[in-house]
């Protein structure tokens, strides 16, 4: 059965992610793109690290040009926001990829017009794809759609980089010369990254774990918090400017200050916010979702700009995007610039913080210690995962959202929100939520509170409310 997520299309691979399912998602893709009558159909096609991730783009394509929709086809492994951006002027871009999953799954992220598509398109997909053998679909061999041209093989993804050097005010970047070390956490982004610190004339970074290992270390290739520590510990005992971490297919990111403390994207959207806005004269407003840090919201009233507020998972955000004058949007795990794409990229994330550290000569410490005292609200924001099975979501779903019992805080309930998880906001403006996540089966506890050990003991009394222990 083929089920699309809060991010497309994941499953284990050789279970529900296989050539059959794969093929079948093309093949939907395909009718749809006939249905809309587009004089020369394009769809470009990307990959990432993970086990068989070349082989299983080419399956995808051999569907497509059997229906003489032409396939730009990526040379080596290409993070998804350079997928996005590149394919901004054909009718979609197809990555295959699981993101920050584990090793042992792959995954299928459908863009169009460089955001993720929609609940109603994907719905769409299924229906298709759900419905057709694969007995009736027929395919063309990769070699020969290369040899007859309905495949080009793409290896210039300079326009991209292009975009991402706009944003930068890049003279004062090489003035300043940060130290900087990046994790590619055995992603894709470390072939972008130095292309656009040469165009910078940086020189004084390096970038950790960018060899190839589809095993992810037995790990997540994601940059949370606990993955992070040697990162942290180096970024200090060697005097970083700052520490970037991006996930396995380069949209989210992470940031270490050169303290060590690890600062997630409430933090990294919030200062962003400010500085486009005040420094950088950016209108129209900011997109965020339910669970994330009170400081933005804070800042859009400063400025007096608008705030909208979407369902967690980065389509909504980039729905909000395409429908607004908002210039930003943003969850806890990645930012997206309308004017660049509608999705989260972690490659011009990580560069616009630079451009800040090097415009204000100061660090993200001491600009996240500046911002809130000036808005008078001290945040701490934290976001764990936990593996459940379906008989523990069944109990989590009848205690929380069908009988809605409330968790024993020593805070002031004010506010209850059941339209997107259970967010229970308290007198004193800080919070704490849980939902299920759209991709995995984990459910999510956040909060915020003014520091980590009030933090801390919410999550840990969150945790014993819904009956989870063991953190992802």
């Amino acid at each position: 059965m083929i089920k699309f997520g809060t991010s497309g299309f994941r499953g284990v691979i050789g279970e529900n992610f296989n050539k059959e399912n794969v093929q079948k998602i093309a093949y939907a893709l395909t009718k749809l793109i006939k249905q809309e009558k587009e004089k020369f159909p394009c769809v470009h096609i990307g990959y990432d690290n993970r086990f068989m991730g070349e082989i299983f783009a080419k399956w995808f394509s051999e569907v497509l040009i059997y229906e003489k929709i032409k396939v730009v086809f990526y040379d080596t492994s290409m993070p998804t926001p350079v997928v996005a951006y590149m394919s901004k002027d054909s009718a979609f871009g197809v990555v295959l990829t699981a993101s920050h999953n584990p090793y042992y799954y792959n995954g299928i992220k459908i863009i169009r017009k460089s955001g993720e598509i929609p609940d109603d398109f994907a719905n769409k997909i299924e229906r298709i794809a759900n419905k057709i053998s694969i007995n009736k679909i027929k395919t063309k061999t990769f070699e020969d759609g290369v040899q007859d041209g309905t495949i080009i093989i793409q290896k210039n993804t300079g326009d991209y980089e292009k975009s991402v050097l706009s944003f930068l005010n890049k003279k004062k970047i090489k003035n300043e010369n940060p130290k900087i070390l990046f994790n590619a956490m055995h992603g894709n982004s470390s072939k972008t990254i130095r292309s656009i610190c040469k165009k910078l004339k940086l020189e004084n970074y390096e970038i950790m774990n960018e060899n190839i290992d589809p095993y992810f270390e037995f790990g997540l290739p994601a940059p949370y918090l606990k993955n992070l520590t040697a990162q942290a510990v180096k970024v200090k005992k060697e005097k970083y400017d700052i520490g970037i971490a991006l996930d396995g297919d380069s949209d989210r990111i992470t940031c270490i200050d050169s303290s060590g403390e690890i600062y997630d994207c409430n933090y990294i959207l919030v200062l962003l916010l400010d500085y486009l806005i005040s420094e950088k004269n950016f209108k129209g407003g900011v997109v965020h979702n339910t669970a994330f840090t009170n400081l933005i919201s804070l800042i859009a009233k400063k400025y007096n700009q608008p705030e909208y507020i979407a369902k967690v998972g980065f389509k909504n955000i980039a729905e909000k995007l395409s429908t607004t004058d908002a210039f930003i949007g943003g969850e806890t795990n990645g930012v997206a610039i309308k004017k660049h794409i509608l999705g989260k990229d972690g490659i011009i994330g990580a560069f616009l913080v630079i451009d800040m550290l090097c415009h204000y000569k100061k660090s993200l410490k001491k600009l996240l210690n500046d911002l809130e005292k000036k808005l008078k609200f001290p945040s701490c924001a934290l976001e764990f995962a936990y593996p459940i099975d379906k008989e523990k979501k069944d109990e989590i779903t009848n205690k929380v959202f069908i009988f809605k019992e409330l968790p024993q805080l020593n805070q002031e309930i004010v506010k209850f929100n059941y339209e997107d998880g259970a967010k229970f906001t308290f007198s004193s403006g800080y919070w704490t939520m849980v939902r299920f996540s759209g991709n995995e089966n984990v459910v999510r506890i956040f909060a915020e509170m003014p520091n980590e050990e009030e933090c801390q003991d919410i999550i840990l009394k969150m945790e014993n409310f819904v009956g989870v222990k063991e953190r992802q």
